[in-house]
């Protein structure tokens, strides 16, 4: 038996329509993407988010795979939304959370946006937030994302306390985080979070 591949067959969305209420309003109401990306470097114990290391994930998938399927499943959404009557709503607001956003590197998150302005517009002084992770993070990262359109970072802290950080399996010295937090405001972000 063969596989099919997602968005090789022409029925992929057949018998999938959207709820009135995922429709109504579309396109005048707040619109905000969520967007979970799944790598991690580490497994953290108390971790019980949707996640995956690269030992974990073998040669199945790669940060640019993870990206095409994010890019396939908004065409399919905006379409339908588009054969619903509905227009495609402007994102207002975009989270990208995870997982550890900041695996993706600079380009990678400057993708993630590019994909969200392509599918489905984003509004004039919409905020644009990233997660990051201290110990994948750098001046020249915060200054490329800014660059790219991201208005707000949180950066996971956790804990200053090194043996805390021992038991939550957090890799950060406990200086990083605020190390990163100025780093950031550096490069021009004016919202900085530490969680």
């Amino acid at each position: 038996m063969s596989k099919t591949k997602i968005g090789e067959r022409a029925d992929a969305k057949a018998g999938f329509e959207l709820p009135d209420s995922a429709v109504a309003g579309a396109g005048t109401r707040p619109f905000g993407v969520y967007v979970h990306v799944p790598f991690c470097a580490t497994r953290c114990g108390y971790c019980d988010f949707n996640t995956y290391t690269a030992g974990e994930l073998g040669t199945a998938a790669s940060p640019e795979s993870w990206l095409e399927g994010l890019r396939r499943e908004w065409a399919v959404g905006a379409e339908m939304l588009g054969n619903a009557g509905s227009a495609v709503p402007t994102a207002d607001t975009v989270f990208v959370g995870g997982g550890t956003p900041s695996l993706l590197g600079a380009d990678g998150l400057a993708e993630v946006l590019g994909a969200v302005r392509s599918t489905f517009g984003l509004a004039p002084g919409a905020e644009v937030t990233t997660e990051s992770n201290p110990e994948s993070t750098s001046p020249d990262f915060f200054a490329r994302i800014r660059e790219a359109g991201y208005t707000r970072v949180s950066l996971g802290m956790q804990s200053a306390a090194p043996h805390v950080l021992a038991v939550l399996d957090r890799t950060h010295t406990p200086g990083r985080p605020v190390a990163a937090a100025r780093e950031a405001r550096a490069a021009g972000f004016d919202h900085v979070t530490l969680a």
